[in-house]
């Protein structure tokens, strides 16, 4: 026997510090319902958790910035749909006043409506705000110019339209190669009166660079005689450019020269439309389609140790135009028959410069995660109505026209908006579930058992009072030597 070295003692109390341990872990786990609460716990664990938690805390922000990008577009598209009743009101005032019952008198106050009209309509412009954020004056619109005023060199008849508000602010430029030397294309949507194919009508070569529009022409054929017949011929606007009695039918004569089937030189040409004359066996409507085609190429100017330099940034696509119209790389360009191709092979092309002060709306937990949206400028000019009169008959038909072009601008304008917003609908929808499903994983790594951290307490508990017993036995057991000392 020993009195020195109480062995049951020591090996009891380690027993019993080890389960006062357990159990202060279980009454941490139990008071805080986590797993994991210190590195200890599960490093691990710890570090997938910490990072979840990052991705869970930013998915509940970006649905915020979803909701409050939606708020915005809603108060934008609320300040459109005003304007889009004035414009149809200002369109319905210029279909009374282009009637010819009214007096100057009667006009000149409708007159003073359509121009109260206006001035609303550039305030709305300037006043829509957003938590002080203007929205309809042009502040967050992606805009493009020309170097030299208004000169392009590939004869575009606009400024090129952004279509991607993610193209960043620089300077780019268009090549346009032609494809097979003639750029010029010519598609017959709609026979009739003898015509049947391409090969019996197109633009003619004198039309070509005297901009005329792209797009679908319509060709009457009216009042046939037998021998000769009205042409009219609207443009795609609809609008009449020519209107002209000619020959047709076989023996056909044009300028003193019988028409040829065989050499398109001896056709006829109106209105820029040249055809062969001599198959026209009736009245009819011909519908023809005008476009080019070419190959375009994207170039952007980049910095590269003090050179500047334009380096492709969309590769090169051979397109067809639909009314002129190119989309290419993110921008829309408008073209006429004047078009003219670049030379490819040498530093030439179209050069211009996107500006983009595009609202970029962080709709994700990580870095640039984000959409672009662009509110274009609402006033009287960007609408292209600043001048509009309906004082005279004459006048009155064009404010229809531009009207009309005005309001096509405004349903472009909202219909994006609304893409956008049906966008960041799906967009919070989705925020929505990976949030839910996150949460769940991090709960699994990170969340204790209720009921198991529970059973451990109550084992751990028990031990504790068992070992607190034991080690006051084994305290007593180095008394027992005093009986050998009697």
């Amino acid at each position: 026997m020993k009195i020195n070295n109480n062995i049951q003692a020591l090996n009891a109390y380690r027993n019993l510090y080890q389960n006062q341990m357990n159990t202060s872990k279980n009454l941490e786990k139990l008071s805080s319902g986590l797993r994991i609460n210190r590195a200890a716990d599960d490093a691990a664990g710890l570090a997938i958790s910490e990072k979840m938690r990052s991705q869970i805390r930013g998915l509940k922000m970006a649905e915020r910035n979803a909701l409050d990008g939606i708020s915005l577009m809603q108060t934008s598209e609320g300040a459109m749909q005003e304007v889009h009743t004035m414009l149809q009101r200002m369109r319905e005032l210029a279909v009374q006043a282009a009637n010819d019952t009214n007096t100057d008198n009667d006009r000149d106050q409708i007159q003073k409506e359509i121009d109260q009209l206006k001035l609303e309509i550039d305030s709305i412009s300037e006043k829509t705000e957003f938590n002080t954020r203007k929205l309809l004056d042009g502040s967050s619109a992606v805009l493009t110019s020309f170097p030299d005023a208004f000169a392009p060199e590939t004869n575009m008849t606009n400024f090129p339209k952004v279509l991607d508000a993610n193209l960043e602010t620089s300077d780019y430029r268009l090549q346009i190669d032609g494809v097979q030397g003639d750029i010029y294309t010519t598609n017959v949507t709609q026979t009739a009166a003898g015509i049947s194919n391409e090969s019996q009508i197109f633009m003619s070569s004198d039309a070509i660079g005297e901009n005329r529009k792209f797009g679908e022409y319509t060709v009457l054929v009216r009042e046939f005689q037998g021998d000769n017949a009205r042409i009219e011929i609207l443009d795609p606007d609809g609008l009449s450019i020519a209107n002209e009695v000619i020959e047709v039918g076989a023996g056909a004569e044009f300028d003193n020269e019988s028409v040829d089937s065989s050499d398109s030189g001896t056709w006829p040409t109106v209105g820029g439309i040249q055809f062969d004359s001599s198959r026209i066996t009736g009245n009819g409507t011909i519908k023809v389609e005008l476009e080019f085609e070419a190959a375009f190429t994207l170039q952007q100017r980049e910095q590269d140790d003090g050179v500047s330099e334009f380096r492709t940034v969309r590769a090169t696509e051979t397109l067809t135009s639909k009314n002129g119209v190119i989309r290419h790389g993110g921008v829309e360009y408008q073209f006429d028959s004047s078009v003219l191709v670049t030379d490819t092979d040498d530093e030439d092309g179209e050069e211009f410069r996107i500006t983009n002060n595009a609202l970029a709306f962080q709709i994700g937990p990580n870095t640039n995660q984000d959409v672009m949206i662009d509110i274009p400028r609402m006033d009287v000019v960007t609408l292209g109505i600043p001048d509009i009169s309906v004082l005279d008959n004459a006048a009155a038909n064009n404010a229809i026209f531009e009207l009309d072009k005005a309001i096509d601008l405004l349903n472009d304008a909202r219909s994006k908006l609304g893409a956008v917003q049906n966008r960041m609908e799906h967009t919070i929808n989705n925020l929505q579930v990976t949030h839910e499903n996150l949460t769940s994983a991090e709960s699994r790594i990170r969340d204790a058992d209720m009921a198991e951290e529970m059973t451990e307490f109550t084992k751990n508990n028990i031990l504790n009072q068992s070992a607190t017993a034991m080690l006051a036995q084994a305290n007593q057991l180095p008394q027992g030597v005093l009986q050998l000392l009697q």
